[in-house]
């Protein structure tokens, strides 16, 4: 898919341009046009005032494709809000280019991508809300190998993969590499969703 950056600087900063050779940029969402090229549009609101922003992300998401919020400061209720109005991401600006990477795999594959501490925030929340038994017996889970549950359920707690490899003593590429296996086996999109899984609560519940 293509990566489109919208930012008032007119520029793509190192990170993005390291993430993406390809990557294209624009000044402002006006520019963003409705092509056969499917493409995830990355918005930088560094610079908006509150009002701007939310313009600018009511126009990207009206096209249709996919959203990333890249904020200064991101915060809890900020992610709420840009997740309520359509988008599927929501990152800093200034985000290392493998985290763009990952992010953009996790929404082209139509999924939600949030900062970790922003996703225990959501999981925590949810499990007030909604609290249920953790039940490890569910023929889904049992399709899991030992290993896999391991980490399935360390993302249940809101762990990053670089503490769940740490924990587990195994490498990160591994630890991606046991999540692109759970995700398959339990028909879950993203962390959320799987996390969601894990404590038991209908993965209907995620934002799409």
């Amino acid at each position: 898919m293509r990566q489109i950056f919208v930012s008032s600087t007119g520029q793509l900063n190192s990170r993005w341009a390291t993430a993406f050779s390809e990557a294209e940029i624009l000044s402002s969402v006006s520019g963003l046009t409705v092509t056969g090229s499917p493409a995830v549009v990355w918005l930088d609101t560094s610079n908006m005032i509150a009002a701007e922003a939310k313009r600018a992300i009511a126009q990207s998401v009206a096209l249709g494709e996919p959203v990333v919020v890249m904020a200064a400061t991101p915060g809890e209720a900020e992610a709420f809000q840009v997740l309520n109005a359509g988008c599927v991401g929501y990152c800093h600006v200034n985000a290392a280019a493998e985290q763009l990477r990952e992010i953009a795999l996790v929404v082209e594959h139509g999924g939600l991508w949030m900062l970790p501490e922003l996703m225990q925030r959501l999981l925590a929340l949810s499990l007030r809300v909604v609290p249920t038994e953790h039940n490890s017996n569910t023929p889904e889970l049992n399709e899991l190998t030992a290993r896999e549950l391991m980490v399935a359920d360390q993302v249940a707690h809101g762990a990053t993969n670089r503490e769940i490899a740490e924990s587990l003593e195994i490498t990160e590429r591994t630890v991606k590499a046991h999540l692109s296996s759970i995700f398959g086996k339990l028909e879950v999109r993203d962390r959320v969703q799987l996390a969601l899984a894990m404590n038991s609560i209908p993965t209907h519940a995620t934002v799409n």
